[in-house]
This record gives C-alpha cells, sequence and structure tokens, in this order.
C-alpha cells in the first residue's frame, strides 16, 4: 500500500473515533438536535468525486455500534423529523450513515430503490439499521467523514434488469461546532440525463462527420444577418480562417463581386425573412483566384416565441460546374452555328441540285434529241454505202468498193457511239425499264458469240471457250442480257493480243448465275480496277492519246444494267495476266428449288 493510501485510511479512522466523542459531549448540551436539523437544511451537495478505499477488516470490526442512550440517537431521531424538508421529492432516495459507518436510516424510496438493485447500495435488506456499510459504498462514506466535503457520485446500476446511471450527492452533516456528527446522501435516477447528452453529442458528431464529408459548407447568421457560424469547409475552399467572417454580413464574403439582380435577390430575400436558393455570388479566394459560390439559406425563429433568429443555410463551391456550364453554352452556341451553316449549306445544295436536275434533265433530253437526229442521217450514210459495195445500181471500181465499206464501218462505230450516249443518258434518269423474263444464259451467249466472230477472225483470237456445256435459267431482260454480253465480249477481243485466247465460265453463287468472261489479254492494272466502270474511262491511255476505239462507256453501262435485274459485275485481275469479268444474274425460281 501506498503511503498516500496508508494516510487516508489512517486519518480516516482516527476521525472516526475523536470525533464521535466530541459530538457525545456536544449533544449532552441539549442542543445537540437543533445543531443538527440546520446542518440537514444547509446540505448542499459539491461536484467532489474521489476514490478512497475501503477500510480494512480490523478497523471495521474495531468499530461499536452506538448505544440506545447516546446523544446520536437523539441526533437520529431529529434527523428523521427533519427528513420530509430535506427531501424536497419524497421519491428521490435518502438514506443516513454514522460517522462510524453504521446504516441508519432512510426513505421508502431509497428502500425500493435497493430492493431493485445490485448490492452495490446500502439499505434494508442488504445492511439493516445498525448494521455496517457494504464495502462497496464504503469508499464513499470514508471520503465524505475524511475530507468534510460532499461528494458526487454517477454509476450504472442493474435497475429491474436494465442499465439505469444514478446520480448520488453525499454529503457530511455536521454540529454547530462544525464537527461531523453523520453522513447523508440521495439518489437520483439521470439515465434520461445521460442519453439525452449522449444523443446530443453523436448529433453533433454525426453533423460534423456529415460537414466533413459533403463538398458544401455552413453558416448561420443572427437576426441582423451577420455570420455568427461559418464551417470550416468554406476555409478550404476560399483560404481564409472561417472566424475572419464572423460578425459580418454574409453578402460580404472575401471580397465578392456580385451580379446586381442576384445581390439583390439575396438581400431581399433576408430583408423579408424568406427562404433563397441558388443565389450565386464570386469569391475572391486567398490565391487571387474567383470562386464562384451558390448560397440557399432558410429563416430561423425561437421555437415558443416565434421571434425571428436569423438565418441559416449552405454554400457550394460551384466554380467547376459553373465552368462547365459556361463551356457547355460555348459549345451550344457554336453548334447552334454550325447547325446554322449547315442548314444554309444544304439550302445551297439544294438549289444547285435542283439547277443539276434542271440540267441533266436538259442534257438528256438533247442527247436524246441529238441521238435521234444524228442517227436518221447516219443510218442513210450506212445504207448507201452498204448499197454501193453490193453495186446495186452498177458496178463500181475496187476503190470505191473499199471506200464504201469503209464508210459502212465508220457509220457503224459511230452509231455504237451514239447509242452508248444516250443509254448513259437515259440510265441517269432512270428512264430504263427492265423487263425480266426466263432466260437460258447458254443460248443468250451463243447468241452474242455469233455477232462477235468476225471481229475475233479478223485479230487472230479463239473464242472457241465461249462454248457452254451446261445451262442455267435466269429471270433478266432478253436485250440488256445480250448487250452485257456483247460489252464483255467485245472488250476481250479487243484487249486481247494476235493469238490470244476468250473463253466463259459459268457458276452458282447461293441464289445467283455467274457466268464469267475471261480473256488472255492485257490485264488491267490494281490502281485502275475501279476506274473502269466509270464512265469514259479506258484501261490503256489517257482521253487523248488512247489506241483503243470506244468512248469508255461500256463497262460502266453493263455494270449499271446488271444492277437493274438484281445482279452486278464484277472484275479480277492483274496487269500482263488477262481479266475476268463475272456477270452475276438471279436464278429463276425453279432453277433455284431444282438446285436447292
Amino acid at each position: 500500500m501506498s503511503d498516500e493510501k496508508q494516510s487516508v485510511q489512517s486519518s480516516g479512522h482516527a476521525f472516526g473515533r475523536a470525533d464521535l466523542s466530541a459530538w457525545a459531549r456536544h449533544m449532552r448540551g441539549n442542543n445537540g438536535q437543533a445543531q443538527a436539523h440546520a446542518q440537514v437544511q444547509q446540505m448542499a451537495p459539491a461536484q467532489i468525486a474521489v476514490a478512497v478505499p475501503a477500510p480494512r477488516d480490523e478497523d471495521r470490526s474495531a468499530r461499536t455500534q452506538p448505544r440506545p442512550d447516546t446523544p446520536f440517537v437523539a441526533a437520529n431521531d431529529s434527523l428523521k423529523a427533519l427528513q420530509g424538508r430535506v427531501i424536497v421529492d419524497e421519491t428521490m432516495p435518502f438514506y443516513l450513515v454514522s460517522i462510524e459507518g453504521v446504516f441508519s436510516d432512510s426513505n421508502a424510496a431509497y428502500v425500493d430503490l435497493v430492493s431493485r438493485c445490485d448490492d452495490r447500495l446500502p439499505g434494508p435488506g442488504k445492511a439493516q439499521t445498525g448494521g455496517f456499510v457494504p464495502a462497496a459504498h464504503q469508499a464513499v462514506v470514508e471520503q465524505v467523514i475524511q475530507t468534510g466535503y460532499p461528494v458526487l457520485t454517477e454509476e450504472w446500476l442493474s435497475f429491474d434488469g436494465r442499465p439505469c446511471c444514478w446520480r448520488g450527492r453525499h454529503f457530511p452533516v455536521r454540529d454547530e461546532d462544525g464537527n461531523s456528527i453523520a453522513v447523508a446522501g440521495s439518489y437520483t435516477d439521470v439515465t434520461a440525463e445521460i442519453s439525452v447528452r449522449r444523443d446530443a453529442v453523436l448529433a453533433r458528431r454525426r453533423f460534423n462527420d456529415f460537414a466533413r464529408a459533403t463538398s458544401d459548407w455552413f453558416w448561420e447568421t443572427d437576426r441582423e444577418g451577420r455570420l455568427t457560424l461559418l464551417s470550416e469547409r468554406f476555409a478550404a475552399s476560399a483560404g481564409f480562417p472561417a472566424a475572419l467572417f464572423y460578425d459580418r454580413p454574409l453578402i460580404e464574403l472575401g471580397h465578392a463581386e456580385c451580379d446586381p439582380e442576384l445581390t439583390k435577390r439575396l438581400c431581399d430575400a433576408m430583408a423579408s425573412r424568406k427562404a433563397f436558393r441558388g443565389v450565386d455570388i464570386e469569391i475572391e479566394a486567398a490565391d487571387g483566384t474567383i470562386r464562384r459560390c451558390s448560397l440557399s439559406g432558410v429563416p430561423i425563429f425561437e421555437p415558443e416565441s416565434g421571434a425571428f433568429m436569423g438565418f441559416r443555410g449552405a454554400g457550394m463551391d460551384v466554380t467547376e460546374a459553373h465552368a462547365e456550364t459556361m463551356r457547355a453554352s460555348l459549345m451550344q452556341r457554336n453548334l447552334e452555328e454550325t447547325l446554322e451553316e449547315l442548314i444554309r449549306k444544304n439550302l445551297e445544295l439544294d438549289i444547285a441540285s435542283v439547277q443539276a436536275e434542271s440540267a441533266l434533265r436538259a442534257k438528256n433530253e438533247f442527247l436524246a434529241a441529238m441521238s435521234h437526229e444524228l442517227r436518221t442521217p447516219l443510218n442513210a450514210i450506212i445504207g448507201f454505202a452498204e448499197s454501193m459495195d453490193m453495186a446495186m445500181f452498177g458496178e463500181i471500181n475496187d476503190h470505191y468498193r473499199s471506200y464504201s465499206r469503209d464508210i459502212s464501218g465508220a457509220g457503224r462505230h459511230l452509231l455504237s457511239l451514239i447509242n452508248d450516249v444516250l443509254d448513259v443518258a437515259v440510265l441517269e434518269s432512270d428512264g430504263v425499264t427492265i423487263h425480266p423474263e426466263r432466260l437460258s444464259l447458254k443460248d443468250q451467249l451463243d447468241q452474242a458469240v455469233s455477232l462477235v466472230e468476225m471481229r475475233a477472225k479478223d485479230r487472230n483470237v479463239d473464242i472457241s471457250g465461249l462454248r457452254l456445256t451446261e445451262d442455267v435459267v435466269v429471270m433478266a431482260d432478253d436485250r440488256r442480257t445480250t448487250q452485257i454480253l456483247l460489252n464483255l465480249m467485245t472488250n476481250a477481243i479487243k484487249f486481247t493480243p494476235e493469238g490470244g485466247k476468250v473463253g466463259a465460265e459459268l457458276g452458282i453463287v447461293e441464289d445467283m448465275a455467274a457466268l464469267t468472261i475471261w480473256d488472255t489479254g492485257i490485264g488491267i492494272p490494281a490502281h485502275m480496277q475501279k476506274k473502269v466502270f466509270e464512265k469514259f474511262q479506258q484501261v490503256t491511255d489517257t482521253i487523248y492519246s488512247r489506241k483503243s476505239e470506244g468512248a469508255g462507256l461500256g463497262l460502266h453501262i453493263s455494270q449499271e444494267l446488271a444492277r437493274l435485274m438484281g445482279g452486278d459485275l464484277s472484275l479480277v485481275s492483274a496487269d500482263g495476266k488477262g481479266s475476268k469479268f463475272t456477270v452475276m444474274l438471279p436464278l429463276a425460281k425453279d432453277e433455284e428449288n431444282e438446285r436447292g
């Protein structure tokens, strides 16, 4: 045991024995009851709580119970009579213990408390009148006796099986000389008070946690509109200590340059004591940057009287959001300007398109008219040349016969060109009408071959490979199919050197017939393979140096006609290795079923 504990314990026991005798002598002076009465009336518990060690067993056993004829009995009787004046509320538990630590008396509320709690409290059923105070309570009694000062305690006890907090006030009872003659105490249930206190602390912590977690900052003003509270989140945003703005008007936060309309709105709302929301102000932060904050607030009133107390609200740093809004607004304006420009361009394009369509119609009408006007005299020229060659009006010499044949050939070539130009014009004006019917591809090919045999023979090109051994039936236009095949075979013969070959292959691709015309000619370079299907394009040279006859319209017309019939025309070729043109045409329905 430490020296401090030993001194406390020994002084406590010495105090009990010496002052008991002094108190007894004082009581014999016939004024003991009055002094006890006065001391009890003047009891005032203090906020003191000091742990004092329990007395040793030998000290406890050395004490003796007071005899019935001692002055303590008279004092005890006086205290009992004065309990009604000491305990304002009879429901407050009250007890009395002698300076020897012997339990003396209690009220009914104390008896009820002891009977429903554990053994930590002294009292009837735990320590009967005349018995010693239990060890658990002895420390408090010893402290009051030893120090002569009141003691305030708070302890959690099991009350009817539930935890309750009881606040105890323990104080000395003195005679007129200031000598302690007894220890009295009372208990108050402060469980609700403690719960309210804990809830308040928890609510405050919760509020602080929310305040730290959110990006908003909070403020409060008095009835004059001066700031009385400003959360530290504002300091993080503006870079100024929050306390710097206390007792200043809300509108003067930082160095604000507000929109006059927004400033008026804020001032009007506060003057009329109305809630406001989304009032933006600009604050110059400590680092010189301008921060934009959005303020919202509500008026607060005193609950009982309804008196206006001020405003309470929140602020949010919306600098980035405002910047995004401005960027979005700028993008919107740019988009609107672009849209207006696009609309203007579209109108111009529409006008140009109308003009182009008008020009195209005029061109097509001109070509149709010119073709008709050119064909009429051209047919006459060809007819007269053929008549001369046939000597229908008499014999002519060989020179004139040769001239007539040249005239006839040139006329036919010119007629072919005119027909191609007219076909292109009709295709561009959607004037081509397709009449699909069941056609034998073998018959169509044989018919076209008969028309190019003389040309192939003149150029010494072998076309024996153009004879098919198999056949399929397709749905296509008779005249347009023959036109496509003639164009493909004419080109193959034209671009195949002497001694070369031209042939055909037939295949089926899903529901399409694939007829390929191949040759061993000059081939087509990769960069030219798409261009050959364009108008006025030839493989060999430019329009100014081309060596092959023709306007370069045959492949373009053939591809467009194939597509109009539901098929297509494609090319596989390599420079110097010949070409393969494949025309795809839809199979007839029964042909599909038979092959399916």
